[in-house]
């Protein structure tokens, strides 16, 4: 590849705040160093939250592009297939960069970035901060909700001392003034579930994971009051597609740092042996649990540990 050819810089399908931003992040940073042939596009429709988060800082969203074939890749915010945009399989993916658990027996990337931390925006406002970069004053104002989203304003156990000093140096470039208010309105402004219906909600935020060869997914739903969501029209839908062998759905109290978790699946069993706890009509509370990655998973992975 040489230096002319155009490189798209692309967060994974049903895109979150943090896969927009960090791809709009690096672009940013690929320009300031030099490299002006960095584009940064969205896969697929972005959530209501992104969409404020732009406006709000009066930035254009990436360019949508649905199929990436045929194209020079830079992929962020994930590494799994089957997260990646359509087309990933005819694409040359040259880097990656992401916070998550790594999966790349499929592709051979030139460059890899994969730093345990709370959000892929961490790890980009770090490459500006170490190359001494000014980073424009609306960039960093969409990296930092980007961090503050991901990592429920630094009280998620998936935050780290990186995030809270990436967050520091984000804030001073910034116009954010007062960033406990800030966090409020992100969280409220993502509080649209009353809105939706219930495969929506389903779909808004959802990982799948390959353990041992079984396929589960989980659905993470934070709300400020999770009372307010029809967890019975969920179950059912649930019920209606599912062909997983566990399927869940976090309905994550941010009031309370609690979660009650909706499961649908042929391995409840198996499940409720290792949380010590019965999942009645689909349902389980569990106290002191936020986290997918830090919390949840660990938690399938013993499920399905091979003995």
């Amino acid at each position: 590849m040489n230096s002319k050819e155009k490189v798209y810089i692309v967060g994974h399908k049903r895109p979150d705040l943090d896969s927009v931003a960090s791809a709009l992040g690096y672009q940013t940073y690929m320009n300031l160093m030099g490299s002006f042939n960095y584009y940064a596009i969205v896969c697929d429709k972005v959530n209501p939250l992104t969409e404020w988060i732009f406006n709000e800082f009066s930035t254009r969203l990436p360019q949508f592009i649905p199929d990436i074939s045929g194209m020079n890749v830079v992929l962020v915010d994930h590494t799994f297939s089957q997260s990646r945009p359509k087309g990933w399989e005819n694409a040359d993916i040259l880097e990656v960069i992401d916070h998550h658990d790594v999966k790349l027996e499929d592709i051979v990337p030139k460059k890899i970035l994969i730093r345990p931390c709370g959000a892929t925006s961490t790890l980009v406002t770090q490459m500006m901060i170490d190359s001494n970069i000014t980073i424009p004053e609306n960039i960093a104002s969409i990296l930092l909700a980007a961090i503050i989203d991901d990592t429920l304003n630094f009280k998620s156990p998936t935050s780290t001392e990186l995030d809270i000093e990436m967050g520091k140096h984000l804030l001073a470039m910034s116009n954010i003034s007062d960033i406990e208010r800030f966090a409020e309105k992100i969280f409220h402004k993502k509080d649209q579930w009353e809105n939706m219906d219930a495969k929506e909600i389903i779909m808004r935020d959802i990982k799948y994971e390959e353990i041992e060869g079984n396929i589960v997914a989980i659905s993470q739903v934070e709300s400020l009051d999770i009372t307010k969501i029809d967890e019975n029209r969920i179950i059912n839908e649930l019920k209606d597609t599912q062909s997983l062998s566990l399927h869940l759905v976090m309905l994550t109290d941010l009031s309370k740092g609690d979660c009650k978790l909706l499961v649908v699946g042929k391995d409840i069993q198996k499940l409720e042996e290792v949380i010590g706890d019965k999942i009645i009509n689909n349902v389980v509370y569990l106290p002191n649990v936020v986290s997918r990655k830090k919390q949840i998973l660990p938690i399938l992975e013993k499920v399905y540990k091979k003995e």
